[in-house]
């Protein structure tokens, strides 16, 4: 058997059980016209599981309005948007794949990044447990206990209209500076109640969501949380300074319910600590014994933020890079971690996964940036 058929061997996550161990990434696109998704979205989704995904993550859906991005995503609280969602989900089961809707609250941050180049941004209010961006500066509005309580009730009624819409399971964006990472993160939670504190206090509001969650969803619902050290208008920061540290983080968290993580990276094979080989999706695994999604700049040679700013916003081009087939194999096969997410890489090829179960990475295409003005 070839190092590359670890790729292709089944993944159970909880009560699911997926086909391979390659996911499509979750990406916004912004191709939601009035927060519902359209047979094109669709097409999009099902043209990857065709390809060969076997779990397709789709872009963020908000869950409630304050949660929303300023561009025109999903929004998973309308009932339009859900009857839409039911079309997605029958069109990538349909094709032999899993899907699961990425659920997310963005708290008090703006992404800074471009997407669809026809989007018109509007900002809605926003909150978050301080009301701190992570430079200091106000961006919004302080949760208070009943709105931290409304927003978990948002997420679980999202969680269970995802069950009912027919999708394998959700994944929390618990990344990148949203809401969730805003209260793990001691420079976005500087709150004195009982949802702030030391590391593992600020776990208090991530765990009450994974536990509301899994309860809304029947208890046997798969749950993806996906985290990140690093924040879209910070590449630098740091959740976690050690292992110490982030075991102390994770623990909890895990312990409420958590199915997998998703460990995002802008580099999938960059060590997590210094002095330590291991990855961030590997350090995740090692602590929790959970199952690990890694993901970050696979296939390509540059990381999705390379030469940009918060300032440029945009999303790198980059060539490909055909040699991290067998890096990422290879990871897999030794349990490092269980499964790889490919973003820009599954834009420029909706067949990623064929290609490289066929041994012909070396046909993989790059990724350029007018790939993000229309759903191919």
């Amino acid at each position: 058997m070839s190092e590359v058929e670890a790729l292709f061997k089944p993944l159970r996550i909880g009560t699911l059980e997926i086909p391979n161990r390659i996911a499509m990434a979750p990406m916004t696109r912004e191709f939601a016209p009035g927060g519902v998704p359209g047979a094109d979205v669709a097409a999009y989704y099902r043209r990857r599981a065709e390809g060969g995904a076997g779990l397709i993550i789709t872009e963020g859906m908000a869950v409630n309005a304050a949660g929303a991005h300023d561009g025109p995503i999903p929004l998973f609280y309308q009932p339009e948007t859900l009857a839409a969602c039911r079309a997605i989900v029958e069109a990538v089961q349909g094709a032999g794949a899993r899907i699961m809707p990425q659920l997310w609250h963005v708290g008090v941050q703006d992404s800074p990044t471009q997407v669809n180049p026809q989007t018109i941004k509007q900002r809605p209010a926003r909150v978050g447990p301080s009301g701190l961006l992570g430079t200091g500066e106000i961006g919004g509005e302080t949760l208070d206990e009943s709105g931290i309580a409304d927003t978990v009730a948002d997420f679980a009624r999202a969680t269970a209209a995802s069950r009912q819409a027919g999708f394998d399971g959700v994944e929390i964006h618990g990344a990148h500076g949203y809401l969730p990472d805003q209260f793990l993160w001691d420079r976005t939670n500087r709150r004195s109640d009982g949802y702030g504190g030391d590391v593992r206090e600020r776990t208090r509001f991530v765990a009450e969501l994974v536990r509301a969650c899994k309860i809304a969803g029947g208890g046997d619902f798969p749950l993806v949380l996906r985290m990140s050290q690093w924040k879209s208008f910070d590449y630098d920061a740091r959740l976690a300074q050690s292992p110490a540290d982030l075991e102390a983080l994770l623990v909890p968290i895990a312990e409420a319910g958590v199915d997998a993580f998703h460990c995002s990276t802008r580099r999938f094979w960059e060590p997590a600590f210094a002095g330590d080989p291991l990855t961030l999706a590997g350090w995740f695994r090692k602590i929790t014994g959970k199952p690990t999604i890694a993901v970050g700049s696979v296939t390509l040679e540059h990381d999705f933020k390379a030469g940009k700013t918060e300032a440029t916003g945009g999303i790198a081009e980059s060539a490909t890079r055909s040699r991290d087939v067998e890096t990422v194999a290879r990871a897999i096969a030794q349990g490092e971690f269980d499964m790889i997410a490919v973003g820009r890489a599954m834009i420029a090829n909706p067949d990623w996964a064929a290609l490289v179960r066929a041994g012909e990475a070396h046909r993989l295409r790059p990724f350029a940036r007018d790939m993000l003005a229309a759903l191919e």
